[in-house]
């Protein structure tokens, strides 16, 4: 869709994006768990198994930022998108071939509704913080993601090798997971990992919001945000395999994302009028409450 000049072919584009992220986010992590207790493995292999998974993605994500940089050299800004279709085939027929069906036992015939995953949250406090952990923190990452780019074109004297960073970022997110996965290893608490990483991500945003005019400020926080970044989805997909009931699970991490998509189509409804400082000083405030659910919850 993104070589089409054609709005509503571009609006089914966005519509499939947020489908296959919402996916992405929800069902390799329910399979995982609920494949991992059918197999009857010990529980804290969980965790190490989540930072493996994420210092997986950073080893790709590092190479796709390098592959990205090129096609859009070769091919405009919509490159990159184009050779994304040939690793989504493939995702999907690997998917296909390999992954057993794990269907979660439920209480009716036709699997959980949304109804009953709203009731099963509200019953449990551990849960609604989880939800705001997650709903937080994401939502600071996205408005992150969004803004870094005209933050270091603020600061920068010339082109920003945009692939290069975006490598180096994806560096420091496989810091975070190698030091989740040590840690995790040797047996700490991943409520109390949480806690200490989130309260980590909110000062290093505040840091880049107040000193947006150096560089080195600015890109000494971004990398310490990063490698936030790197241990924090280890640390929630092990912290939901805690708490959230396996037969409500895909549909509860997906109404997590409910007022996450608010926080964010909040703040850029008002970037004009936030401008880049006030997009971050918006992630540092929703990294904040993060920090504070995390610290509630361990």
């Amino acid at each position: 869709s993104v070589r089409s000049n054609w709005l509503w072919l571009l609006v089914l584009g966005r519509l499939a994006g947020g489908i296959g992220t919402s996916l992405l986010f929800s069902a390799p992590e329910s399979w995982l768990v609920g494949e991992h207790s059918k197999q009857g493995f010990d529980g804290k292999w969980l965790g190490q198994t989540f930072g493996w998974a994420y210092a997986g993605d950073s080893f790709v994500a590092i190479a796709a930022g390098q592959l990205a940089a090129l096609a859009a050299v070769s091919r405009g800004p919509a490159g990159p998108f184009e050779i994304s279709v040939g690793f989504l085939a493939a995702g999907a027929v690997i998917s296909l071939l390999k992954w057993k069906e794990n269907v979660a036992p439920s209480d009716t015939e036709k699997g959980p509704t949304i109804g009953e995953a709203v009731k099963v949250m509200l019953a449990d406090r551990k849960i609604m913080l989880v939800g705001a952990v997650q709903a937080m923190f994401e939502g600071a990452m996205y408005i992150f993601v969004l803004q870094w780019p005209p933050s270091l074109i603020a600061v920068v004297n010339g082109q920003v090798p945009f692939g290069k960073v975006f490598s180096c970022f994806m560096a420091a997110c496989l810091l975070g997971s190698t030091l989740f996965s040590s840690l995790a290893k040797r047996g700490a608490q991943v409520e109390v990992m949480t806690a200490a990483m989130l309260v980590s991500a909110a000062a290093s945003m505040g840091v880049a919001t107040v000193a947006g005019s150096s560089l080195a400020a600015v890109l000494a926080a971004f990398f310490v945000f990063e490698a936030c970044v790197g241990m924090y989805f280890p640390s929630i997909g092990t912290i939901r395999s805690k708490h959230l009931p396996d037969s409500h699970r895909s549909v509860i991490v997906n109404l997590f994302g409910v007022p996450l998509n608010l926080i964010v189509v909040s703040v850029f409804l008002s970037i004009k009028k936030l401008g880049v400082s006030g997009a971050l000083a918006c992630s540092t405030a929703a990294l904040s409450l993060a920090a504070v659910s995390a610290i509630l919850l361990a």
